[in-house]
């Protein structure tokens, strides 16, 4: 009998991130092609490749899908413009072999209200036709953002499952050229984390405990094509690391190390100037260290492939 509502639950879990993958897409499809203004924004990425991992290989695909529209937002060039924003969206990865996964599959939407820090120079005519002065010189210093956020969350069978809902402080450096990529964006957010399914809780004995987790993402994008001779431009190194902390767990959770996390991935990617066989817009070799929760397996990854149908 455990196996039969085991099995039911997980199969009502699938049919309800079915349904909210086939009705997002439908969504951002219908989106894409009626809207002619910028007005929804439709995004999507997918990139399929070979996945290693303790000498085993899977075939894997990560993918990113979503719409967002700004709801309010100064004029584009303002000084400290401000703006608010809305999206709906779903990203994850999925394998052959989900042992070897240890990136969850999501869906989240949430509202984000966000400045700019920056000014524009102040210029004035100069003395001779054609010339400019500069009055006073302007700044980019990135963005800030705070985001309210609410999702869905669950490991790739399906066996560890949550609802989510919390706040994200972000900052973006929206300059990445030389030395400023050596400045990360960051990404601290708190999660109050409602079990919907949780094998790991219950093989401890555990009947579905609720906890919050605090969440911290450090992000860096190089560009050492700029360093490099002309054919290595599109080249960019990248540095993903990110810290899982829950608050509130039971006790065997904590005593097996299972209430933090820490992810570290690290990337090279080559985009094309124009799409290859027109979809193939870049190829990218990535390592990983650890996992991101609800994933409960610690694994050392790589994975090569190719990154195509973005937008």
């Amino acid at each position: 009998m455990p196996f039969t509502v085991s099995s039911m639950r997980r199969e009502n879990a699938s049919k309800r991130l079915t349904t909210f993958f086939l009705t997002l897409l439908s969504v951002c499809m219908i989106a894409n092609g009626a809207l002619a203004d910028d007005a929804v924004k439709f995004e999507h990425k997918l990139s399929p490749g070979v996945l290693t991992a303790h000498g085993d290989w899977t075939v894997a695909a990560d993918y990113r899908l979503g719409i967002s529209t700004e709801l309010w937002s100064q004029p584009t060039g303002a000084s400290f413009r401000k703006h608010l924003a809305a999206h709906v969206s779903t990203k994850g990865a999925m394998a052959v072999d989900p042992d070897l996964n240890t990136t969850p599959l999501t869906a989240d939407a949430g509202l984000t209200t966000s400045i700019n820090l920056y000014r524009p120079s102040k210029v004035i005519p100069g003395e001779q036709p054609g010339e400019f002065r500069t009055l006073e010189e302007g700044f980019n210093y990135g963005r800030l953002s705070l985001s309210l956020l609410g999702g869905y969350e669950t490991d790739q069978r399906l066996d560890n499952r949550n609802f989510t809902g919390g706040v994200e402080l972000g900052y973006v450096l929206t300059e990445n050229q030389r030395f400023k990529a050596i400045v990360p964006s960051i990404f601290i957010g708190y999660d109050f984390v409602r079990v919907d399914h949780s094998r790991l809780q219950r093989s401890l004995g555990v009947n579905d405990e609720d906890s919050g987790r605090l969440r911290l993402f450090g992000s860096w994008k190089f560009p050492v094509g700029q360093w490099l001779p002309g054919p290595f431009d599109p080249l960019n190194a990248h540095l993903d690391i990110r810290y899982y902390l829950s608050s509130g767990t039971p006790d065997v959770i904590r005593a097996l190390d299972k209430d933090d996390a820490l992810y570290i991935a690290g990337a090279l990617s080559y985009s094309f100037e124009k799409p290859l066989l027109g979809f193939v817009n870049a190829a990218f070799i990535r390592v990983a260290e650890g996992r991101i929760p609800p994933v409960i397996n610690d694994v050392t990854t790589v994975t090569v492939g190719l990154t195509v149908w973005e937008r």
